[in-house]
């Protein structure tokens, strides 16, 4: 009598395991690889995003004030703090605080916690027919790239 045996083998069997093993290694390497390029594109637009807002917030309001102030006379920085003395007397700080806040009279934006080293400076220009640039710099902790962001206005009018 003749057993119809229609059953795997134990090779088989192995044989298909490894291959599916294989190809779900391959496919979770590219998954996580792809994963990590999304979130290295996430935190670039972010901090692109909040390059401009910095720039346009803080811009928009010194233009503002050298308006209304008539100009500019003195701009003293140290310890990422920038004093602006304006021509009627009035002053402003941006100051950078320990949490990393930058802030500029009623403007503040939180930077995001991966760059560190986080600097501001000025050009030490107080020509007051000329332009002022404030500088803020820092390192991104996990990619070598710099995050910089300059702030340049026009400083038009003359102190009497």
């Amino acid at each position: 009598m003749k057993l119809n045996r229609k059953g795997y083998l134990t090779v088989e069997v192995i044989l298909a395991s490894v291959i599916a093993v294989t190809i779900a290694f391959f496919l979770m390497e590219i998954t996580i690889k792809l994963v990590n390029v999304t979130d290295d594109a996430y935190v670039n637009t972010e901090l692109l995003t909040d390059k401009t807002l910095i720039i346009k917030n803080i811009k928009g309001q010194l233009e503002k004030n050298i308006k209304e102030e008539q100009g500019i006379k003195n701009v003293n920085c140290n310890n990422n703090s920038c004093q602006i003395t304006f021509c009627s007397t009035k002053t402003s700080n941006i100051l950078i605080t320990n949490d990393n806040v930058i802030k500029y009279n009623d403007y503040e934006k939180k930077l995001n916690s991966i760059l560190n080293e986080i600097k501001l400076v000025n050009n030490g220009s107080t020509d007051t027919s000329g332009y002022l640039l404030f500088k803020l710099t820092a390192d991104n902790k996990f990619s070598k790239k710099n995050f910089e962001a300059n702030i340049i206005v026009y400083n038009s009018k003359a102190c009497e």
